[in-house]
Order: C-alpha cells, then structure tokens, then sequence
C-alpha cells in the first residue's frame, strides 16, 4: 500500500473526528445548553407553542381554532398550535426554531376561595345546558378548584376567585372570617337550589329536599344557591311603649268606623283620663276590648325552624326575616286581636279568662305555624295594660283584698307567736323536770348496782372457800394414793426379784449350780485358754491332738448347759408372770 496514501486517509480521518468533534461541542455547548436551555423556577410553569418541524420544508398542519394540539403515543406534536402539556418548574431544552415558549405563574386558591374554572377551549355544549362535565366542552365547568397550587393552561382555561361563601344567597350569608374554610357554621342548615339538573347525581334544578348540615362544602356558584338558615328557636317580641301621661280630660269613644291608632288620645275607642299614658304607634299590640276600652298588651312567641322544615320555608317565604315579617308578626298581632276583642277588659286583667286568653291565642298560633311548616315552642302574653277607670278599682279591691289576708296573716302570726311562747315555757319546765328525774333514777340505779355488787363479791368469796376446801381433799386423797402405789410397786418388785432367783436356783439344780452360772456369766467374752508343754514322757506327750478335743468338748459341754440353764429361767419366769 502507498504509504502517502495512507498518511492522507489517516489525516482525513482525524480531520473528520475533529469535526465531529466540534459539532457536538457546537451542538450541546452552544446550541442546546446556551441557546435552547429554558429554566422555569418554582411556582411557575412553562406554556409551549409548536410551530412546526425545522426546516421549514415540512409542515404540520394547523390546530383549529379554540383547541390544542393533537399528540401522537410519544407526546409529540402532530399539529402547530398551544400543547396542552406544561412542564413544570427546572430545566427544559425546547429548539426556538420549532417552539415558543412562555412563562407562566401556577395558579394559587388561597384558603377560604375556591376556583371557578371556565373552559374557552372545545366542543360547544348541549342545548339547554350551561355547565361542562367533561373535558372537551367550551364554557364553565361544574367542579371548582379548592385552595391549593395549579397549573392552568392560560390559552384553554381561565381561573375566577371568588369565596367559599359566593355561592350563599346575600341576606342568609353569616358572618366569616376571609380564611375560614367553613361555609355553614353550627347552628344553620345550607338550603340548595340548583341552578341547573345535574345528570350525575340525578338532582333536578330548583330547590333540594335534602339540606347541607353544617361544615365545609366547595360549591360552584354558578351551579347551586345556599340559602343558609338558622334552625332551632328565635323569639319575637310585640312590646308596648309608653310616652308618658296625658295631660287633658277624659276622651271621647272614636267613631266605630274609624281606625283604631294609639298617637292621639281622641282617637281611641273607650274612655281614658289624664293619668293615663301614651303609648307609642305600632309598638305592642292594641285593640278594643268587648265593652269598648282600649287595650295593650306584650306578646313574645319562641318560634322556631326544624331542618326538615327549612326547604319549604325558602320555597315559601324565603329568610327567616322574611318568615318574621310576613308570617309571626302579622299573625301574633291578628290572633290577639281577635281573641281579646271579644273579651270585657276586666276579663283580660284578671281571673281565670287571662289564663283562657292566654290559651287560646298560643294554641292558635301554633296552629297556624304548624300549617305553614313552622315550629312553635310557646306563645307568651306578658302585660295586659289597661284604661285606670278599669284597672284602679280591681287594684283597689285587690289591695283590701291583700290587707284583709296581711290582717288575717298578722293575727295567725300573733297567735302562733303566744304558741311559741307556751311552747318554749314547756320546754323549760320539762326539762328540768327531766333531768330531776334522771339525778333520782341515776342515784337508784347507782344503790341497787353497788348493792348487788357486793352480794356477787360476798358469794364469790363463798363459792372460792368452797372450791378451797374441795381441792384440798382431792390434793390430800390423791397424795395417799400415789404412796401406797409406790409402796405395793417396791414390794412387788422385791417379790418378783425373789421369786426370779428362787426358779432360777430351782432350775439349775442346786446352789452351786447356780453360782457357777454367775461365774460364768460373769466371764469376759474373749477369755482364752491354753494347754502348756511340760516336756517329753510326761502323760501329756502321748496325748497328741488331746488339747484340741478336750477344749471342743468343754465349749460344747458349757454352751448346752447354758442353753439348758435359758430354757429353765424362761419358763419359770412365764409361770411366774402367770401366778
């Protein structure tokens, strides 16, 4: 091979590794790293717009208007216009010859707000509907963001913050703070009204059966209304106002057809004096009385709303202030009209009739709120105010009525005084007389005992004398006996002895028999006995072997002897034990 040839190849072979070389240097340093290289911080996303492949010879075709692009498995673009995906915050290498890009700040629902989330983006919605349930519908959707970070596509989505409480009627709104996430507060109910049906759940539009207990509901305003209510018991109150007393005469009773107002005397039904006061218009309730006098009375009924019943109240009368206004004060004022004007005025004031007019008119209001769906726990008259030229006499006579019972009590009280008095001398009196008699009955009880004290003392003293005595015959009886056993034990022991020595004499045979036998008895146990060698030709040479025989026939001789001299002892000791 040619060497020059070789040195050439070899040079445009590192020319070209030198290129390649600086491309990728190009290519990542300068291009990708300096000029692609996007850096989206935290709390912020990126909003990319495709523009086509580079170069500009290929082309993709254009997004209709009002969507996003279409994407292929990989997530690439097939068509120019606004992704959908946004890239979050870090580092993201995008060409600026095929995208644009834009920074866009992640959207934030504080506590207490949520998200309304309108979709500018899709598919027109149905006829007859205004709220999207699915992605790819133009216009707003039905479920609202809670507080919380989100990134939204600015292109496809807008955002509106409202309070958690936006979706509350105005007038039942209660009071918040901006962060509490509490829409319906303890003691209130949340009434629903659909604006629109929801398909979902199956809730047709208009107002719900069922009502929100009291806690913490994200609710899209522009899909339901919260009419919140109190529930439980409010008390509304008719009181009478007095402006003070009149100054002119007695008034003259108003025509009947004229109304019945409380400004000017004169206008009045009945007859009233100077010392009579006014009272303010509108205030209470005032009314003429069967025999033409004018009364005013306070009222107070504790009316109350159940959850169940709180539907029907917004269907019918709308808030509680409107249920006051409308309803209770309207119909307090009616009933006690017409029950106390077919009653005299002295049969509003006192007696039993109050008591019935009481009756009456709170069983006929309870009725009426029972009709409507309300709830009535009491109705309450509290004053009845009427005319002097009534109330003084009745006071009058209820005043000597009070002072004929003061007297009665004062007399009662006089005479259970003068009992007392008898009372508390008795007392004295017989307490002394008891304790002179508990001194008596002590100094006879104290006798009698040290009496009967030394009777017992003298007959103790009797009965150890006796015990004494006693114990000594039986000490001295018992002495003599235990001697005389003594007595007969030795000399029955000194008896037997004798009689042992007898029977063993006896049957040994003869007194020196029996003496050799103590001797014998009385022998040590290793006594020896021994033969001595005198010498040859004596008589004991010849006898070889005599020594041995004549010592086994002595042992023998004295050992059946002593068994003889046993057996013998034995049975005259068993015949003496049996004498």
């Amino acid at each position: 091979m040619n060497p020059f040839r070789s040195q050439s190849l070899s040079q445009v072979a590192g020319a070209l590794l030198v290129a390649v070389l600086l491309v990728q240097v190009a290519y990542f340093g300068i291009w990708q790293w300096t000029i692609c290289r996007i850096e989206v911080p935290a709390g912020s996303s990126l909003l990319v717009r495709y523009m086509g492949p580079w170069p500009f010879g290929t082309t993709r075709p254009q997004a209709p208007e009002e969507t996003l692009v279409q994407t292929d498995a990989a997530g690439r673009p097939l068509q120019v216009g606004i992704l959908e995906a946004m890239p979050g915050s870090g580092r993201h290498f995008y060409s600026p010859l095929e995208y644009e890009t834009q920074l866009v700040k992640d959207e934030v629902v504080p506590p207490g707000k949520i998200g309304v989330v309108v979709s500018k983006i899709g598919k027109p919605l149905p006829e007859g509907t205004y709220l999207a349930d699915e992605k790819g519908y133009r216009g707003i959707l039905r479920k609202v963001l809670t507080p919380g970070r989100y990134r939204i596509n600015k292109y496809g989505f807008d955002v509106k913050i409202v309070d958690v409480d936006a979706c509350a009627e105005p007038g039942t709104k209660v009071k918040r703070r901006a962060e509490d996430p509490t829409l319906i507060q303890p003691g209130y109910v949340g009434v629903v009204t659909n604006k629109a049906s929801d398909p979902r759940t199956k809730e047709d539009r208009g107002i719900q059966p069922q009502v929100l207990q009291p806690g913490i509901y994200f609710i899209n305003p522009e899909e339901k209304r919260i009419n919140i209510i109190s529930i439980g018991y409010s008390e509304t109150s008719l009181t009478v106002e007095a402006l003070g007393s009149g100054t002119a005469g007695p008034t003259q009773p108003a025509p009947a057809e004229g109304p019945y107002r409380g400004d000017r005397r004169g206008d009045r039904l009945g007859t009233t004096t100077a010392d009579d006061p006014l009272y303010t218009a509108g205030k209470g309730i005032e009314f003429p009385s069967s025999d033409g006098f004018p009364i005013h009375l306070d009222y107070t009924a504790i009316w109350g709303i159940l959850p169940v019943q709180a539907p029907d109240v917004v269907r019918q009368f709308g808030t509680l202030k409107d249920v006051e206004q409308k309803v209770i004060l309207p119909q307090i004022e009616s009933i006690c009209r017409l029950h106390g004007s077919r009653r005299g005025a002295v049969d509003l004031l006192v007696g039993d009739t109050r008591e019935q007019f009481q009756n009456e008119t709170s069983a006929e209001l309870e009725r009426v709120l029972t009709a409507k769906k309300l709830s009535l726990l009491f109705g309450l008259t509290r004053h009845i105010y009427v005319p002097k030229a009534v109330r003084e006499p009745i006071q009058k006579a209820k005043v000597a009525d009070e002072l004929t019972k003061t007297r009665d009590q004062e007399q009662l009280t006089a005479k259970a005084q003068a009992d007392l008095t008898e009372a508390k001398a008795k007392v004295v009196f017989e307490e002394k007389r008891t304790r002179a008699e508990t001194g008596k009955m002590v100094a006879k009880v104290g006798a009698e005992g040290e009496k009967k004290a030394k009777e017992i003392e003298a007959m103790t003293e009797k009965l150890k004398a006796e015990i004494d005595a006693k114990s000594a015959a039986i000490e001295a009886r018992t002495t003599r006996l235990l001697g005389e056993a003594k007595a007969k034990a030795v000399k029955l022991s000194k008896e037997a002895k004798a009689q042992r020595f007898q029977l063993l004499v006896k049957a040994l045979g003869s007194a020196d028999a029996y003496e050799r036998y103590i001797f014998a008895e009385g022998l040590p146990a290793d006594l020896r006995v021994g033969i001595f060698y005198a010498g040859p030709g004596t008589l004991w040479t010849d006898l070889k072997g005599f020594e041995q025989t004549m010592l086994g026939k002595l042992v023998s001789d004295t050992q059946a002897k002593e068994t003889t001299i046993k057996k013998r002892s034995s049975a005259a000791v068993g015949d003496g034990k049996k004498d």
